[in-house]
């Protein structure tokens, strides 16, 4: 009875870091990709503009930046509302104890 009672206790642990680490890799892909085709694809970029500017030039100077900011913005939400969800089943799964 004790093992059922813990594996109880562990199954919303179990699943909190299965989502923090799936966010978390797929925060890290985009960040990599971003970081990536900003500079491997520099010079085919270039031939395209955006507000008169090269792709390439607003990729290195403003928009990777405003990316990055989005993705820790995107992270802080996401984990917010995981940790509700986890306290919220962590308090369920004792109240049924």
């Amino acid at each position: 009875m004790a093992e059922k009672s813990k594996k109880q206790q562990s199954d919303p642990a179990r699943r909190y870091w299965q989502r923090t680490r799936r966010m978390t890799l797929w925060l890290l892909l985009t960040w990599f990709a971003v970081t990536f085709i900003a500079i491997f694809f520099a010079r085919p970029l270039s031939a395209y503009t955006l507000l008169g500017w090269p792709i390439s030039f607003f990729m290195a100077a403003q928009g990777s930046i405003l990316i990055y900011v989005a993705i820790i913005a995107i992270y802080a939400l996401r984990m917010r509302a995981l940790d509700k969800t986890y306290l919220r089943e962590k308090s369920d799964s004792e109240h049924a104890d």
